[in-house]
């Protein structure tokens, strides 16, 4: 018992033990934690001419500022609180609303985020830039041209990558359509249509299909080259047959069938032994054999754009504001 009463003594003795926090660090082995660097908090902003108590008349409200200071709301005024003026300092009675506001810039100091900003004094503005790195420590990139495709004598408007990469579509501002083979730069097509310019050229994204949309102006064309294997070409032109067969019975049934668009179709091919009735007709088949469609607009088209499966193809006109600018039209049905 004896014992256990001199344990109990000896812990109330250590816990009324004080440490000088001062002393020597030899003494005191105890250090604080470390705090951050204090950040001063921002001062407030220097009274102004019309906090003055002895303020100039300008500063003073009128019968009307007085009126419409009243009926505005807190948040709306410019000031929050009304000018006076007064003979002397000693006259001035106490600002009612002093409290408040201390009481409201301890809470801003209180909740507000502060952080630290450095302020650097940069004099070389050059100093900012980074360096730039040496041109052979960012290789490897291109260094020389693998591909050249030269046939073009005007500037190239469009250019179109068939989605299998294997060829490529280019059109000038001399009407003339050329694709391309990506691998060894040979020309494999090579049309000029009757409008000047072709403004864009876009393949379709459908491996299922060989077909090329071509803005000629005001028309565009529905270019079937047959570069793809046997059964994609075939299907393209089936799909064209059977979209005849359904425009012509629209059409017919329809006055408001050819309002926006008209359609076009060219795929009538003579037979072995047979002749055009014509030398026009005969040497425009032989120029265009690949145009399967043809759609006629009353504004020039300027862009082209197809859905990914290929089904849809989008045309907007150029510089008209209509709801007729933007059209989107179904190539398997031949309807916009």
């Amino acid at each position: 018992m004896a014992d256990q009463k001199a344990e109990e003594e000896e812990k109330e003795r250590e816990a009324e033990k004080c440490w000088d926090i001062w002393e020597d660090d030899e003494i005191v082995t105890w250090r604080p934690r470390r705090m951050p660097k204090a950040i001063v908090a921002p001062k407030r902003d220097l009274p102004s001419h019309a906090e003055s108590f002895n303020p100039a008349e300008e500063y003073l409200f009128d019968d009307k500022e007085k009126e419409q200071w009243e009926k505005d709301d807190p948040e709306d005024r410019q000031l929050n609180y009304i000018p006076q003026k007064f003979e002397a300092l000693r006259k001035v009675p106490l600002y009612q609303d002093l409290i408040r506001e201390h009481f409201e810039r301890c809470l801003d100091l209180y909740l507000c985020p502060r952080l630290l900003r450095k302020k650097v004094n940069v004099t070389d503005p050059t100093k900012l830039i980074p360096e730039l790195p040496s041109p052979n420590d960012l290789k490897p990139f291109p260094v020389q041209v693998s591909i050249e495709f030269n046939f073009h004598t005007t500037t190239v408007r469009s250019i179109s990558v068939s989605p299998n990469g294997l060829y490529l579509a280019s059109a000038d501002e001399s009407h003339n359509l050329v694709i391309w083979n990506t691998r060894s730069g040979k020309m494999v097509r090579q049309y000029r249509l009757p409008c000047k310019v072709i403004d864009n050229v876009e393949w379709c994204p459908s491996m299922d299909y060989c077909l090329l949309a071509v803005a000629n102006e005001d028309q565009v064309h529905l270019v079937g080259p047959e570069l793809y294997r046997r059964d994609s070409n075939q299907l393209t032109r089936g799909v064209f047959i059977e979209a005849e067969k359904i425009y012509k019975i629209e059409a017919a049934a329809s006055d408001k069938k050819e309002q926006h668009c008209k359609w076009n179709f060219n795929l009538s091919r003579p037979k072995k032994g047979e002749e055009a009735e014509g030398e026009e007709e005969k040497e425009e088949n032989k120029r265009h054999p690949h145009i399967l469609a043809t759609m006629e607009f009353k504004t020039i088209i300027s862009r082209l754009s197809w859905h990914s499966k290929g089904d849809y193809l989008a045309t907007m006109a150029f510089n008209i504001q209509s709801t007729s600018q933007v059209l989107i039209h179904s190539v398997a049905q031949a309807n916009s």
